[in-house]
């Protein structure tokens, strides 16, 4: 499916600032059922759930993980804390609703994703991978490890529109995957809540595929190749 590609905001923007764009488009589509897709990134932080935003310490975290250089954002999206940065490559699909099946929309998220990873020879498949952080049944897995992560958010019909999903993944080119995974554990142990993720249960392209340039360029290479693959005809 051929997707409108927006554009890339300003470097200035804050990660909230970039998810109350999506959530424009998203409203957008819902009335002009035009197929969008979204590729981006986020300086380090941490964005959470407006669950996680609920836990009994949640500020005294979020001052604490500023200090040590993670601030905190909020989603809309479902899930848990997940960790942002130079290496990871978010890619947002606003769809108009037209069905109710979670599973079709997970799957036209993945489609651009398993394609990319095929091409360098890395077999990626959906499943759970216990321990990781935000898993799920639509994570994408290479070699039992995950690479990247998916959540969903519905926007319900309204008088003047038929609703719209936005589907997003995190797509883990490269970088220190488990110093993020620890971060995300270290977000509920300071908010207070029971969550905890395990070491080695993520993995990055660059990892995968031994990479030896420089991680920048490998994501300007992903993120091209996803571009191409997310408007052709």
């Amino acid at each position: 499916m051929p997707y409108t590609l927006l554009p890339s905001l300003p470097a200035s923007h804050t990660p909230d600032q970039i998810l109350a764009e999506e959530q424009r488009w998203l409203r957008e589509c819902a009335h002009d059922r035009q197929p969008r897709a979204h590729l981006w990134q986020a300086p380090q932080c941490l964005i959470v759930t407006r669950k996680d935003a609920r836990l009994p310490r949640y500020q005294a975290a979020c001052e604490q993980l500023a200090a040590e250089g993670w601030p905190v954002h909020v989603r809309d999206s479902g899930g848990t804390a997940v960790p942002h940065g130079a290496g990871i490559l978010n890619l947002s699909l606003m769809l108009p609703r037209t069905t109710t099946d979670l599973a079709h929309y997970y799957r036209l998220l993945g489609a651009p994703l398993l394609s990319l990873l095929g091409e360098y020879g890395l077999a990626g498949s959906y499943d759970f991978v216990p321990g990781s952080f935000c898993d799920g049944q639509y994570n994408l897995v290479i070699g039992g490890r995950k690479v990247t992560g998916t959540a969903q958010r519905w926007l319900a019909p309204g008088q003047d529109h038929q609703g719209a999903v936005l589907a997003q993944a995190m797509l883990l080119v490269a970088g220190n995957v488990d110093q993020g995974t620890r971060m995300a554990s270290r977000f509920y142990e300071l908010a207070g809540g029971e969550l905890r993720f395990l070491p080695a249960t993520s993995t990055t392209i660059a990892q995968a595929i031994n990479w030896q340039g420089s991680e920048g360029e490998l994501v300007e290479r992903v993120r091209a190749r996803l571009t191409a693959l997310l408007t052709q005809e």
